[in-house]
């Protein structure tokens, strides 16, 4: 996990110096750190580099190239990513965010 700058809403009491968790597939993180990384910056943006679709979570930015395809759900990256790509605009379903 890294941080960028100083966030005010971040949660330094929490003890997190182990995770305890059932062995999965290969290159599968435990759900359990997505929850341990909420509480310690909750409300603050996160995004997961190298991500598989197995670690697709709400909220999250996951970027990695055995996903299928771009799934946006913020307003704002929707709107950035329309703004950078006019010729592929990018739709997002009401209720799912699916393209």
């Amino acid at each position: 996990m890294g941080i960028k700058g100083n966030p005010a809403n971040m949660n330094r009491g929490i003890d997190c110096d182990v995770l305890v968790s059932q062995v999965r597939d290969t290159s599968q993180k435990p759900d359990e750190i997505y929850d341990l990384i909420e509480r310690l910056s909750p409300s603050t943006r996160k995004i997961e580099i190298f991500g598989r679709p197995n670690n697709l979570h709400d909220g999250w930015l996951t970027l990695g190239n055995q996903l299928s395809r771009t799934e946006l759900t913020e307003p704002d990256l929707i709107e950035r990513w329309n703004a950078r790509y006019p010729e592929q605009p990018y739709l997002a379903s009401s209720t799912t965010g699916e393209k």
